[in-house]
């Protein structure tokens, strides 16, 4: 007789922003800790460590029986890959156990680095058991499913065969994993590549309102429904907070630790979890969890962190909004510095500073201001000496070594000698580009995104284009092929839950029945797709049905290796990434081996969000005045798109080339005549004329 071993305790994942958070982390008791690099993660603001002292503190880790886990979870250009190759290969050397990603690119590099585990991230936005499986099928051990879903959701997930993480304790983004670009949209930093500025926040005026915090989201925490996860089979449990401190790591491991052994009441262990929010000055809820969604936003715009003992700081890549104090100790002057996740001391000694030829407070803020880095503003210089006043030399010095502390680390992965697995370099050689990629974005569109409450109307004034419809009941599918025939492209929605995937199902059955193109825009389209489509040979070529497979806006592609893995994976045609600056797009133009899709025209999904029911019939608009948006229904979700498009229409460019331009309608008030407008070279550009950080 087998006797079954025992199942195993659901794993303590903790955050390791820095060395300290590490040692924290260790001496509370967890079972694993996840930690960047500074560079190529999601979390670039966290102080990091020096890459090279990566197999000391694996090693240390590895003594105490942890576990380690190592972000690699942004989308990456293509001449990041290099990069991320050498980091992988130095993460195999130095002992760390499991990967995190979440670029389509790293999935074809990871089988030349076999001694580490791959791990999907959150930043792919799995929502449903067939995105599971389809990171399953490219290798993935365990995924790390989107924040947003409740027990009854996360069930399913945990019975496709890879391990199940969830995110157990910290704080929560307004939009659903990895579907947010509004800060990109602002300003070109990307939350999808670690450079989040928190703008949701921040104050916005809601249909001309006083300003307020919509967008304010609560702190989310698992505590009281972690003998739950733990039946359901979650294998572990993630602690958000790679810039939080050494002491709040260290007492959210015990929580989880008491709770895993019972310890406490549920009530206690609340209290606990509430504690620990306190830092953010946001509340706590569990209401995605038990499915209510109910009262996730912070109703009172945030209050004051009450425990001095866990020193306030923000949870997610704030700002970088430098502050300069200045203090007069017993001897010279100590100067204070603070910027995002980074804050030092500087002690100059006191010298004597000649009238005429000397700087003050003031004269120190011009020079701090005229040689900071690009992605740092100066928001406050406090002079608490009164009467600060040094030599010019040691003005000029002191600024150089504030922007120093500022600028990326000089220790990155480039400067080591990492070498790269002969089948790594393969797979990032250049591929040819596919010759239907010939079309310049000056060409007449010729495909359209539209609504389905406008695709026949549409259809009836547009004969010929294509037209790109989400569809979310099968019924649909048949109304508006009646109309459109075969021009009718049906696009699953970018965000998938269950609860949707036996309509969906029922769509894509229907499509294939019809010989439709599907377009799918996630990894959970990718799974229920292939799942009812790859049987019958159907998704790399149009095979027996007529049905074709195309990636869409939703799992659109930064570089030309993450094009290759979803053309491997069934796509005929993938979407290039709206996000991308000139030279992303230009390196992915001049390289895609698959013919792509450029959006030239739109409203682009800024925020997609589960935590209101309803759309509001809001106009937003920022505290200042940077950008307008509106809010939208859109199947099961709610999402936020600007009032005004860009339009790269008249942008002659001539390394931007494609097989398909496409204009997205959905959002317009009067698709048609956008459809038929001339460009507009004064309209938004998107990053196209500025670099994506």
């Amino acid at each position: 007789m087998t006797i079954a071993a025992p199942p195993r305790p659901i794993e303590i994942l903790a955050p390791a922003g820095g060395p300290e958070q590490l040692a924290a982390a260790i001496a509370a008791g967890a079972d694993a800790v996840y930690l960047g690099l500074g560079e190529l993660d999601a979390r670039r603001g966290a102080v990091g460590f020096a890459i090279a002292d990566l197999p000391k503190l694996v090693a240390q880790a590895h003594a105490a029986k942890v576990r380690v886990h190592l972000t690699l979870n942004i989308q990456l250009g293509w001449r990041e890959l290099g990069r991320a190759a050498r980091s992988l290969a130095w993460a195999e050397q130095s002992g760390v156990d499991a990967v995190l990603i979440a670029d389509p690119a790293l999935f074809a590099l990871m089988p030349a680095f076999p001694k580490l585990e791959v791990h999907g991230s959150t930043q792919a936005g799995v929502s449903a058991a067939s995105g599971v499986a389809a990171l399953a099928a490219l290798g993935a051990r365990r995924v790390v499913l989107a924040r947003e879903l409740s027990l009854d959701e996360i069930a399913p997930c945990c019975a496709v065969g890879p391990e199940i993480e969830v995110f157990a304790q910290g704080a929560l983004c307004f939009s659903v994993s990895g579907r947010c670009s509004l800060t990109s949209w602002v300003g070109g930093r990307s939350g999808n590549r670690g450079t989040c500025t928190s703008i949701c926040r921040v104050n916005w005026s809601c249909g001309g309102s006083e300003p307020g915090r919509p967008l304010d989201m609560k702190d989310s925490s698992a505590v009281r429904v972690l003998p739950e996860l733990a039946q359901l089979g979650v294998a572990s449990l993630k602690i958000e907070g790679r810039l939080k401190t050494a002491a709040w790591v260290g007492e959210a491991v015990g929580l989880f630790r008491r709770a895993r052994a019972s310890e406490e009441t549920p009530e206690a262990l609340w209290a606990a979890a509430e504690r620990l929010g306190a830092y953010t000055g946001r509340e706590m809820t569990d209401a995605y969890f038990t499915g209510k969604r109910i009262g996730l936003v912070h109703p009172d715009q945030g209050r004051s962190a009450a425990d001095p003992s866990l020193a306030a700081c923000d949870d997610q890549d704030p700002p970088r909004n430098l502050t300069v104090t200045i203090e007069a100790p017993a001897r010279g002057l100590l100067i204070r510095v603070a910027c995002a996740a980074i804050h030092a001391e500087i002690t100059i000694p006191a010298s004597k500073a000649h009238p005429g030829r000397a700087v003050d407070a003031d004269g120190l803020r011009e020079r701090i201001a005229e040689i900071l880095p690009d992605d740092v503003t100066l928001v406050a210089l406090d002079d608490r000496t009164g009467s600060f006043l040094v030599p010019r030399r040691v003005a000029n010095d002191l600024a150089d070594r504030i922007a120093a502390l500022l600028r990326p680390r000089a220790d990155g992965i480039d400067r080591l000698r990492v070498t790269i697995p002969d089948a790594a370099r393969a797979a990032l050689t250049a591929s040819a580009p596919h010759p239907a990629n010939r079309t310049a974005l000056t060409a007449a569109p010729d495909r359209a995104r539209v609504d389905a409450e406008s695709a026949v109307l549409f259809a009836s004034h547009i004969p010929t284009v294509p037209v790109i419809v989400e569809i979310h009941l099968p019924a649909e599918v048949d109304r508006l092929h009646a109309a459109l025939g075969n021009r009718l492209i049906v696009a699953l929605p970018p965000v998938i839950y269950q609860g949707q995937i036996a309509d969906l199902t029922a769509v894509v059955a229907r499509a294939a029945a019809l010989g439709l193109t599907v377009e799918i825009n996630g990894w959970d389209g990718l799974g229920l797709a292939r799942g009812l489509l790859a049987p019958r040979g159907v998704l790399a070529s149009r095979g027996n049905s007529g049905a074709t497979l195309i990636g869409g806006p939703g799992i659109a592609v930064l570089n030309p290796l993450a094009a290759r893995v979803l053309a491997e994976q069934g796509c005929s045609l993938v979407t290039a990434c709206g996000e991308a600056d000139a030279t992303m797009l230009a390196d992915l133009c001049a390289a895609c081996p698959v013919p792509l899709a450029i959006t030239v025209f739109g409203r682009p999904a800024l925020m997609t969000t589960r935590a209101w029911k309803n759309a509001p019939g809001w106009e937003m608009q920022d505290a200042k005045e940077t950008v307008r948006i509106h809010t939208r229904r859109e199947g099961p979700v709610v999402v936020l798109r600007p009032d005004e498009p860009f339009d790269w229409r008249s942008v002659r460019d001539p390394r931007f080339t494609a097989a398909v331009l496409e204009m997205d309608l959905s959002a317009a008030a009067d698709p048609v005549g956008e459809w038929r407008s001339l460009p507009d070279a004064k309209a938004s550009r998107f990053n196209l004329e500025r670099e994506l950080a």
